[in-house]
């Protein structure tokens, strides 16, 4: 049988591991390992690529880590499924491998709906004022922030503490994980520690926190929106 090339056409400087990760995890997400599948053994797989055995262990490590596969000591790995997390880690997964604007503005509108839905419930509370203080506490870290990492630190705690006082537990696993994959971009954008773009987060946190307060749900659903979707705006122009 003939070797498979990992993925042909990447940077030829990406380690052996990240090739075969790379590899399985498209026959994962584009349903040809359906959940339940058992994976090839490591001496099929190395086989198959053309690698060592710590690249593949390696490989199947990351892919543990994803959520994307289970591996049962004496059995062997299965694609996994059914659990919530896997499927966020998952959505995330396949943005990076789809590579396309298409593909990370899908994961920004599904984020603005889980947040958004997050900061409408949390609005529609009785205790809303106390189950925000958190989120207070993550906006005045924000503003008495004395350089960069730390607002963008002290931002992703307020979505954090948005997420963690919904009232919604799959609410909350899904965003922790959309969250998770947003932070380096966050501590990216709030780098340079530009006036503009600190004043204007401000600016926009406000506003969520003062819909919250007020108990519109729909004002806080609009906010967030709008909020999520002016950063994005302004972390694709880095990412430019």
């Amino acid at each position: 049988m003939s070797k498979t090339s990992p993925t042909p056409g990447h940077d030829e400087h990406v380690s052996l591991s990240a090739k075969v990760e790379h590899s399985l995890k498209e026959r994962i997400l584009n349903g040809d390992w359906e959940e339940g599948f058992k994976l090839p053994s490591e001496g099929k797989l190395c086989t198959e690529f053309g690698v060592s055995r710590t690249a593949v262990r390696e490989a199947m490590r990351q892919l543990r880590g994803q959520g994307l596969i289970e591996t049962i000591n004496g059995s062997g790995s299965y694609v996994s499924g059914g659990r919530l997390e896997n499927v966020a880690q998952a959505m995330v997964a396949y943005s990076r491998l789809a590579g396309t604007r298409d593909a990370s503005q899908d994961l920004v509108d599904f984020r603005i709906v889980i947040e958004g839905e997050a900061a409408s419930r949390l609005a529609e509370q009785d205790d809303r004022s106390a189950l925000a203080s958190k989120m207070w506490e993550a906006y005045h870290e924000m503003e008495s922030a004395d350089n960069g990492l730390d607002f963008a630190n002290a931002d992703i705690r307020f979505h954090l503490s948005l997420l963690e006082t919904c009232g919604n537990a799959f609410i909350n696993m899904m965003g922790q994980a959309l969250n998770a994959h947003y932070e380096r971009f966050i501590r990216l954008a709030h780098s340079a520690d530009d006036p503009t773009t600190r004043n204007m987060t401000l600016d926009e946190h406000k506003r969520i926190l003062d819909a919250i307060e007020s108990g519109d749900s729909t004002m806080a659903r609009d906010t967030i929106g709008a909020h999520l979707g002016s950063a994005a705006s302004r972390l694709r122009k880095i990412d430019e």
